[in-house]
């Protein structure tokens, strides 16, 4: 299974855009990648509700493609995951790191 199905899995449920599109628009991001990750997944944040949504969408994903169980699907996504999961807003204007300082 190709990165971009998983990209695709969250960003078109929650962005409405495809990683086609986002080629297209975004041309500069494509000749220098890695510059540009950071941009990419600031534009294209997600919740932790949709975050969530989409791991369990990956891992049935996998476990269907590959006739494996759910558990060794999540196994096997570990590394995978690293460089297609969405990246998630935090809500709070505070992080859990900041408020240990008080």
């Amino acid at each position: 299974m190709e990165a971009e199905y998983f990209l695709n899995g969250w960003l078109k449920p929650c962005h409405n855009i495809t990683m086609t599109q986002v080629e297209e628009s975004h041309p500069e991001w494509m000749k220098e990648p890695q510059k540009h990750t950071r941009d990419f997944y600031n534009t294209y944040q997600v919740s932790q509700e949709q975050h969530d949504e989409w791991y369990i969408w990956a891992i049935n994903e996998i476990a269907k493609k590959y006739r494996c169980s759910k558990k060794k699907a999540k196994h096997d996504f570990a590394l995978a995951y690293l460089n297609v999961a969405p990246s998630v807003h935090i809500n709070n204007s505070q992080t859990n790191i900041e408020s240990l300082d008080k």
